[in-house]
């Protein structure tokens, strides 16, 4: 697990501490004692009183509800403790864990990063889409041309941390050749990741031409979403991020 996915989960569960304390501190006084009698449980409430010994009284149907309440702070105080257990072993785990920026090796300005030897593939030649060639417009980092922002804001993503890429490469699905907007290749195992980004989704007619038949045949032919295929998109009002690229580039790409 990545350190930023690390902090995302220390923060989620002190939050999750904290509403749960919340909700502790309204429950009932008392807890909850179940005895089986016969093969029936019997509920009853029990009390400390002030001289330090204990009461019970016996909780009928006409209380069922007090019990279901008392049951549940049971559960909330056992999963308050396992949480706050969690959080300390995670803060305990970032205390002494140090970050090795490795990553700076493979940024266009490192001295290392002609010398990597899988850089070869991403320039090797590869048949690329001749599709609408009046639609490139952007100029990418690695001096190829792209269709949109989006595409160039993941385009710089992929080269800024050193990942080798393809852009609208061919890729045979058997009875049909399609152009994924990037074909990526994990830095570590070599493996190859698609990667669509489909940027009016709000479009009824483009999300039936695009979406829904390129999903279909990629999961036909084995790409699977989140497996070795990777989906962004966008609407109008709301554009890719690079928050959002970041993410998936760390999820699913980087080893």
């Amino acid at each position: 697990m990545k350190l930023n996915d690390i902090n995302f989960l220390c923060q989620s569960t002190e939050k999750e501490i904290s509403n749960l304390r919340k909700e502790l501190s309204k429950c009932p006084q008392g807890t909850l004692v179940i005895c089986n009698i016969n093969g029936k449980n019997r509920y009853y409430h029990q009390k400390k009183n002030a001289d330090g010994s204990y009461s019970r009284h016996y909780l009928g149907k006409d209380n069922i509800g007090l019990a279901r309440h008392l049951a549940r702070k049971t559960y909330i105080k056992n999963k308050l403790l396992d949480l706050e257990n969690e959080l300390k072993s995670i803060r305990r785990y970032l205390s002494v864990r140090k970050k090795t920026d490795y990553k700076q090796l493979l940024t266009k300005d490192s001295i290392y990063r002609e010398l990597f030897a899988y850089d070869s593939w991403e320039y090797e030649p590869y048949d690329k889409s001749t599709s609408h060639p009046e639609a490139l417009i952007i100029q990418a980092p690695k001096g190829d041309i792209v269709r949109s922002k989006s595409e160039a804001l993941i385009a710089n993503a992929l080269y800024d941390r050193g990942i080798p890429y393809r852009y609208e490469c061919g890729l045979d699905l058997g009875d049909y050749i399609i152009h994924p907007d990037f074909t990526v290749k994990k830095v570590g195992s070599g493996e190859i990741i698609i990667w669509e980004h489909f940027g009016k989704v709000d479009d009824p007619e483009y999300f039936q031409k695009n979406v829904v038949w390129k999903l279909k045949k990629y999961i036909e032919n084995g790409y699977i979403p989140g497996k070795n295929l990777i989906i962004t998109w966008e609407t109008k009002n709301t554009p890719l991020s690079i928050e959002e690229v970041s993410k998936m580039i760390e999820h699913y790409i980087e080893e």
